[in-house]
């Protein structure tokens, strides 16, 4: 007879101690609570596992944002890092706000007019930042304060062409002219306008009147022109200059020294309306918002310019659609629903698109995707995999019972605000779901991967926090401190916190509770005599609970030394005496605690980082089983 995972218990009427030396192992909610390995458990709420041999209360977290925008969640947000700055946006009721460094939230917003129901998603380069909604023309800002439309539209007038005063350079033939409006800000051109004509006589120069846009963006006006008697078949740059006041602006043609000048854009459109994106291959990739499975990009080193046949249609099966993206190395993983492709860019001129029979599955949505060191986690209705390039991984074996409670039990659109990001400081990945099993409510599914590499299996552990989005700091950070930093916002209020931070629940107790394994005597019934707990003292309320043939002998309370002079602080009179980092609780158990099967919870309440290292249960076994039936 024995207890699985523990020392075996001899068959003989004598005290015996069943102990628990290590309680780090993480969830495992598949086997029955009477195969677990000595190390898993039922329950962990509220616990790090990242210091193996010790159960400890994970870190808490605190209000980032100065100030709530409202009751309802946030749409999205950003730490974005350009050229210059490092920026936070938030999407709230349709709007974008710009946060200090310090979480000092202005009410007023620096953006407005964005669908105040959908995600709203943003991407960034070296220079821009964009924010993608689904529903509207996409904005873009270099700083986060001054937005305009990405990408200018080029003018459908064509300009008024008139002869001018003489002009030598230019010859008797027939020229062709055409405008394009610029941003000088950016250094970026629209496509060019329609084309007009003007044949000169004699020699003389050519004055262009052009109409002015109404873009608040465009500050100049680039003239392009082409001699069609000279056989010319393009047109190129002559000059550019600055949109003056009034309708229109006028500029003179004097020379025909252009054929060494650049050529009119053609491929600079504005940009459609798009769902989401990212930046690979020194290109945007965004998804269009209305065909699920057409993938826009944008011409080389040219984020503003969305040529309108510069797309990819997915061949997805079963009617899927580009659910999110991930760059890694030369390739673009494009995932659907249920399956991804591969875009393979040798270069950032010739892209491939393939199928990936590794995969096993999709991703549930734009968040639900994370690079953690040389593989994509991607979290799928099939379960939360590690695909490497090669092969795909199911992490989320051992939660499966969990998992498979939130795919079935919650709605498609909620599934596909799922989350995940991956907290390098504290070594986790986190990923936000609407509903926790068992629970039912929001919280977050938690990876870690110091325990993961220390035992070769997935070790998962769960916490109550309602989470919408991470925005994590893992960029060029000027300031000490900040780097690392992760925050996240609420589904349910425009607040934003900052997580794995201090030891409490945003100035209140962090909760915490587990389940261990079940110790089984098999046919034998034994009298389960008392208690031991070794633990770090600290204040808060930590209770234990023993559960005998799943009767509950009642919820024991500890003094885990809160008050207590400990590491040699107690002083009496002028000496000082020496304390105790580690001590032991002891408690004798009920007499009704007699069965067959037995297991302890706990809970703790507290705003300290209170640590359980191991525990155990004396018994006294029966010598043989009981000869009737009960």
């Amino acid at each position: 007879m024995a207890a699985r995972g523990t020392r075996p218990v001899a068959a003989a009427p004598t005290y015996q101690i069943l102990e628990q030396t290590d309680l780090t192992g993480g969830l495992d909610l598949r086997r029955s609570p009477t195969l677990l390995e000595p190390t898993r458990a039922r329950t962990l709420k509220n616990h790090t596992l990242g210091e193996p041999g010790a159960l400890k209360i994970r870190p808490g977290y605190v209000d980032w944002s100065t100030t709530s925008l409202g009751s309802t969640g946030m749409q999205g947000g950003v730490r974005a890092y350009l050229a210059s700055t490092q920026i936070t946006l938030l999407a709230w009721g349709g709007a974008l706000y710009l946060p200090t460094d310090g979480g000092a939230l202005s009410t007023t917003p620096v953006l407005s007019g964005l669908t105040a129901t959908d995600p709203i998603h943003f991407i960034y380069d070296r220079q821009l930042v964009a924010v993608l909604d689904s529903t509207s023309t996409p904005q873009k800002s270099t700083n986060g304060t001054d937005w305009s439309r990405l990408g200018i539209v080029a003018s459908t007038k064509a300009s008024t062409l008139a002869l001018g005063a003489a002009a030598s350079d230019l010859s008797t033939s027939e020229f062709e002219v055409a405008y394009t409006y610029k941003d000088r800000g950016v250094a970026y051109e629209s496509d060019g306008s329609p084309v007009s004509t003007l044949a000169l006589g004699s020699t003389a120069s050519i004055t262009v009147h052009v109409p002015n846009s109404t873009d608040a963006q465009v500050d100049a006006v680039v003239l392009y022109a082409r001699n069609k008697t000279a056989g010319e078949t393009v047109l190129r740059k002559v000059s550019s200059g600055g949109q003056s006041s009034g309708a229109s602006s006028t500029f003179v043609i004097a020379s025909s020294a252009w054929s060494a000048n650049t050529e009119i854009p053609t491929t600079h459109g504005p940009a459609p309306i798009l769902a989401f994106g990212v930046n690979w291959k020194n290109r945007w990739w965004a998804r269009d918002a209305t065909v699920g499975n057409r993938l826009y990009f944008t011409e080389l080193f040219q984020p503003q310019a969305w040529y309108a046949l510069y797309y990819i249609d997915i061949p997805f099966e079963r009617g899927d659609e580009i659910t999110a993206m991930v760059p890694q190395g030369d390739t673009l993983l494009v995932f659907g629903g249920t399956k991804p492709y591969l875009i393979i860019g040798a270069t950032s001129l010739d892209f491939e698109v393939r199928p990936s029979a590794a995969a096993q599955a999709g991703a549930l949505g734009p968040r639900a995707v994370e690079v953690v060191e040389q593989g994509v986690l991607h979290a799928a209705a099939e379960g939360v995999f590690l695909f490497d390039g090669a092969t795909d991984q199911l992490l989320s074996f051992d939660i499966e019972p969990g998992w498979r409670d939130l795919i079935t039990n919650s709605a498609s659109t909620a599934l596909s605000g799922v989350a995940m990001v991956y907290d390098y400081l504290q070594k986790e990945v986190r990923i936000a779901v609407p509903r926790l099993y068992p629970s039912g409510v929001r919280g977050e599914w938690v990876l870690d991967l110091t325990r993961t590499r220390e035992g070769q299996t997935p070790a998962w552990t769960t916490t109550d926090r309602s989470i919408g989005g991470y925005m994590p700091w893992n960029g060029d950070e000027p300031s000490a401190g900040n780097r690392g930093m992760l925050l996240s916002w609420s589904p349910t209020a425009g607040r934003v916190s900052r997580e794995s931070y201090g030891t409490t629940a945003n100035s209140s107790n962090m909760v915490a509770e587990f389940e261990g394994p079940h110790f089984t005597m098999g046919l034998h019934r034994a009298r389960f005599v008392d208690l031991h707990l070794d633990y770090e003292p600290h204040g808060g309320a930590f209770a234990a609970e023993v559960v005998v043939d799943q009767v509950s002998q009642g919820a024991i309370s500890f003094s885990i030394g809160g008050a207590a002079s400990v590491y040699g602080t107690a002083v009496y009179g002028t000496g000082t005496y020496g304390g105790a980092g580690r001590l032991k609780a002891y408690t004798e158990l009920p007499l009704t605690a007699d069965g067959r099967t037995a297991w302890i919870k706990t809970s703790y309440s507290g705003q300290e980082a209170f640590k359980v290292f191991t525990y155990a249960l004396g018994l006294v076994p029966e010598t043989q089983p009981r000869r009737f039936t009960e």
